[in-house]
């Protein structure tokens, strides 16, 4: 028997779900502003929906490109729902199926990879606090992101037999400084294993 309060979040969420969301290899990710209007769900609220669906899910920091005039990408945050626990989700909203299916084996997960220099040798870190739609935003937008080689201008996102490993080569933290393997000298095109998630 679905409650009151399931049928009214289960809207909700679907509504979300909708209008502004985005599906990867990683899970789906539903980014929200911070200060959202009267009639938008902020990631809080969205998460009290999704205890109510007994949804597993994360809030996460999460930056969009600049809008506009503005130089400084948005601050939002993010409510991700990871791929395993997506059955939980598809209870609720069975039109999510299909497209999860579809979803390519290789596809990107939520966090950027990228490695940097230790003294005991290269480490692979994952950069989380993108918007979950990076692999989708413009050429302009991942510059503006800092996605784009700081050298040569190649895009980083790039995969397959072009793909080139990212470098750390001093950011901000939080924010590296990339540049492209061919461009450091070290030759690589491409990740040579799995990379590991938050290496601090």
């Amino acid at each position: 028997m679905v409650t009151e309060d399931e049928q009214a979040a289960q809207r909700r969420v679907g509504s979300a779900v909708r209008s502004d969301s985005v599906l990867t290899g990683g899970g789906l990710a539903m980014w929200r502003e911070y200060r959202t209007g009267p009639w938008t769900l902020s990631a809080a609220e969205l998460s009290r929906d999704m205890d109510v669906l007994k949804v597993p899910h994360t809030i996460v920091v999460a930056f969009r490109p600049p809008r506009g005039r503005d130089e400084a990408p948005r601050k939002g945050q993010e409510v991700r729902v990871p791929f395993p626990d997506l059955d939980r989700l598809v209870r609720w909203m069975p039109q999510l199926r299909q497209q999860i299916d579809e979803i390519p084996d290789a596809h990107f997960g939520f966090p950027f990879p990228y490695c940097e220099a230790r003294p005991t040798g290269m480490v692979m870190k994952l950069l989380p606090s993108l918007a979950a739609e990076w692999p989708t935003w413009t050429a302009e937008q991942a510059a503006a992101m800092g996605l784009l080689c700081a050298r040569c201008g190649f895009d980083l996102r790039t995969c397959g037999v072009e793909q080139r490993l990212a470098h750390d080569i001093g950011g901000e933290p939080g924010r590296p400084r990339l540049e492209c393997g061919p461009c450091r000298g070290d030759g690589l095109s491409a990740l040579s294993g799995p990379p590991h998630d938050h290496v601090p």
